[in-house]
């Protein structure tokens, strides 16, 4: 199928507000920017970079035609500036994430690869891409390796516990699960077919793979549209529940109801036939990498530290 590549595509446009208000309150949370100040000051992105490309096998035009292609046709889709680096692991499961916040890189496991097709491909390295367009990283990595930001930091200085206590450890998961919601939009995006996403959802709450050829979209998609949607406090109760085990998604099921809800709305057809043309968005990191203070478009330095920003390409 012919995709629009919907030129000039804001993040702001698509991000869901669930995302927004879990970002809100996670900034207004104490001890954030003492995490993030320790983590910088720790080189904890360089030694990640470090591990990730010295673990995996990197994606080229030449070592995985196929997959760099589907890559480039997802930032294209949804007008991501640069392509980023792109890897595959060994790791077990249907799993894909982003780490880096100057220069991003995208990890897509093994078994990914091997069982979704090139179109779902494309809505899983979409989903990455818009983590990365609306500037997650900063806080994302921080949150996907918040185990070993703990080991790390517990070992030379005050201990995670003290760095970022549960009030902390809650919001910043809590705005991790929400964001998915947003990336989730940018996959569709990129694949631009709602059965194309919903599969995915499909295989990550567990289709075997034996009826990979016979699912049954329809049941899915009923299932999907009678989740329950539980009201602020319980999802609040709940929220600190699943922090505490360590739950860095939302609940599969979950995720495509949301997505059948954006589209019900009538908002993803309107992005997918809206004129984008205008002023691009800022090209670099949303959030100061020193320090995590949110960043304007016409910023050249951050507000929290005073870091002189580098200048859109």
């Amino acid at each position: 199928m012919e995709r629009r590549q919907l030129v000039g595509l804001k993040p702001q446009s698509y991000e869901h507000p669930l995302d927004k208000k879990a970002l809100d309150a996670l900034q207004s949370t104490g001890g954030l920017e003492t995490l993030v100040r320790k983590v910088n000051e720790w080189g904890f992105e360089r030694m990640l970079r470090v591990q990730l490309t010295g673990s995996h096998l990197q994606v080229t035009a030449d070592s995985f035609p196929e997959l760099h292609e589907t890559a480039r046709r997802a930032a294209a889709a949804i007008d991501l500036p640069s392509l980023p680096d792109l890897y595959v692991s060994a790791g077990a499961g249907i799993n894909a994430f982003t780490a880096g916040v100057g220069k991003p890189l995208i990890v897509v496991s093994s078994e990914a690869i091997d069982a979704l097709s090139a179109d779902e491909l494309l809505f899983v390295i979409g989903h990455e891409m818009g983590h990365i367009k609306s500037g997650h990283v900063l806080y994302y990595q921080i949150a996907e390796f918040l185990p070993v930001i703990g080991s790390l930091i517990g070992g030379l200085t005050l201990g995670l516990g003290e760095l970022a206590g549960v009030g902390l450890q809650v919001a910043l998961l809590n705005w991790k699960r929400m964001s998915e919601f947003s990336a989730d939009r940018a996959g569709l995006l990129a694949c631009q077919d709602p059965s194309v996403a919903l599969g995915v959802m499909m295989k990550l709450a567990g289709l075997p793979r034996s009826r990979y050829a016979s699912a049954n979209t329809e049941d899915f998609i009923a299932q999907a549209r009678a989740f329950e949607t539980l009201d602020a406090d319980t999802l609040s109760w709940i929220a600190r529940r699943l922090s505490a085990m360590d739950q860095s998604h939302p609940w599969t099921v979950h995720r495509a109801q949301q997505i059948l809800l954006w589209i019900d709305a009538g908002d993803y057809e309107k992005l997918l036939t809206a004129d984008h043309q205008g002023p691009r968005p800022m090209l670099g990191p949303t959030f100061c990498t020193a320090c995590g203070t949110r960043l304007t478009q016409a910023a050249q330095f951050c507000s929290g530290c005073g870091l002189r920003l580098a200048a859109p390409a």
